[in-house]
């Protein structure tokens, strides 16, 4: 029910919106300590606190749409079940050309996979399609664009339990995105 899909025209504010899911402190910071030793290019590091994984880039929206866009992620998330999330292996994005950053990759679980497609249904904007939905965790991202190939084996993260989903608003800075949460939905248990 993206704002925009139902016809609503901008006349305020307008903010970056996504859907996520987090890890637990510890596992952030966990993963941030698998890259020790890696050769990696000119890089900065994410934050523990900002780690996540994108479940949908809802995109720009009026500020005064956002209960609705809320409204929207709470429904989708709806009886969606609590799951467990197990980071497998490196990813460096995109996939093709220069490199951007280091991601821990993970499979969707089923729950994972059906929460993305509610949103997408209720979310993306009629008549454009949704961008691929590959699950990941960045890590930290190249100070510049630059050709890299991972071979170090990924050393491996506990599974973690995902018991809620979050409405991000992301602020871009000179610095890099910085991540708000504007509220959070629990998952069935």
């Amino acid at each position: 029910m993206l704002v925009q899909a139902r016809g609503l025209a901008h006349h305020g504010h307008v903010t970056r919106l996504f859907v996520a899911v987090h890890p637990p402190l510890a596992i952030a910071t966990d993963l941030l300590a698998t890259l020790d030793g890696l050769d990696l290019p000119d890089h900065r590091l994410t934050r523990p606190d900002q780690i996540h994984l994108t479940v949908l880039f809802v995109g720009e929206v009026d500020e005064r749409d956002v209960p609705l866009v809320a409204e929207s992620v709470e429904r989708a998330a709806a009886g969606v079940r609590a799951f467990e999330l197990a980071p497998d292996g490196w990813m460096a994005l995109p996939e093709r050309g220069p490199s951007r950053l280091i991601a821990a990759g993970a499979q969707a679980p089923s729950a994972l996979a059906e929460l993305h497609r509610r949103l997408a249904a209720r979310l993306v904007v009629k008549g454009r399609k949704p961008r691929s939905f590959l699950p990941h965790l960045t890590l930290c991202r190249f100070t510049r664009p630059t050709p890299f190939e991972l071979s170090a084996p990924f050393p491996g993260v506990a599974p973690f339990e995902i018991g809620e989903v979050s409405l991000m608003r992301s602020v871009l800075r000179p610095e890099g995105a910085e991540h708000r949460q504007v509220a959070r939905f629990a998952l069935a248990v």
